[in-house]
């Protein structure tokens, strides 16, 4: 009986300490996070924000077994990575820099799961935790740094595809020039929200889906070319639809559709590879 007791004491104490450091947690970044998801809700660019957590928490608990045989001792060297977290959010603050704000909140997770469970238990974590990354809008300076050239070569590219397919066209910047119609490459079609977006689904693929690192970052680094490559192919079908049936047709719902039509091949690619880096014979990189 007095084991007993004791196991039930240590578990009430873990448990009250648990719920103090989510009490923490949530006073130091509910605001960043609700900021956050008012984000995803007003920036198609980030939509997929609120996928992310719900893929993370899989990640966990798809190895919680695994997880439970590798709990081990405390490592106080998660508190150094806590303060570390800490520190980034102090210079966002500082700085008035979101990102850094919104982004410290990984490390100070997963020096929790270093603190109260070990190395072996926190390096199974890094992937996992490592995704909600993905969930942070990016800083405007780079956000803008990215996707400014990026708007350039899709209609480099779009150009280039609809003269091959006979359609009289004149290139200037992000402006392309169409016989009844001039197109205007806009962020939108510039290829940054699908980068975004299939940055997410690659890495999730890679992760559950392709052995070795060698073909994990091949897979990611196929991921630009297809966004923009995609993308370029919107505007070409946007133009071909304008130069058949009027400016109606790149607008409102039809718009819409052609920009799902073009992501789902965007994502039946990245498929495709995957598949084809699952197939090639293995080598000897490390997992």
């Amino acid at each position: 009986m007095a084991v007993r007791q004791a196991h039930s004491g240590t578990s009430r104490g873990e448990l009250a300490a648990w719920l103090a450091v989510g009490a923490a947690l949530a006073w130091v970044y509910a605001g960043h996070l609700a900021a956050m998801v008012r984000n995803w809700w007003i920036d198609p660019n980030y939509s997929h924000g609120f996928l992310v957590p719900l893929v993370s928490a899989f990640l966990v608990w798809r190895q919680r077994e695994r997880l439970r045989r590798l709990a081990a001792e405390p490592n106080p060297w998660g508190l150094v990575v806590i303060a570390g977290g800490l520190a980034v959010l102090v210079v966002g603050l500082v700085g008035h820099e979101f990102f850094l704000r919104r982004v410290s909140l990984v490390p100070v997770l997963w020096g929790l799961a270093l603190t109260a469970w070990g190395w072996p238990v926190a390096r199974a974590l890094v992937v996992p935790l490592g995704y909600l990354v993905l969930m942070v809008p990016l800083p405007y300076v780079l956000y803008d740094s990215v996707a400014f050239p990026l708007r350039l070569v899709a209609a480099s590219l779009a150009g280039g595809m609809l003269h091959a397919l006979g359609v009289p066209v004149l290139v200037e910047g992000n402006v392309i020039h169409l016989p009844r119609v001039v197109l205007n490459v806009v962020d939108a079609c510039s290829g940054i929200r699908s980068l975004i977006s299939l940055l997410a689904v690659a890495v999730l693929m890679a992760h559950l889906m392709l052995k070795g690192r060698l073909r994990k970052l091949v897979l990611l680094l196929l991921v630009p070319p297809v966004a923009v490559g995609v993308n370029a192919l919107r505007v070409v079908i946007t133009g071909l639809m304008v130069q058949r049936w009027g400016t109606s047709a790149a607008e409102g719902m039809t718009h819409d559709l052609v920009g799902w039509a073009v992501f789902m091949v965007a994502f039946a690619l990245l498929a495709g590879f995957t598949w084809l880096l699952r197939r090639l014979p293995p080598g000897r990189e490390r997992p």
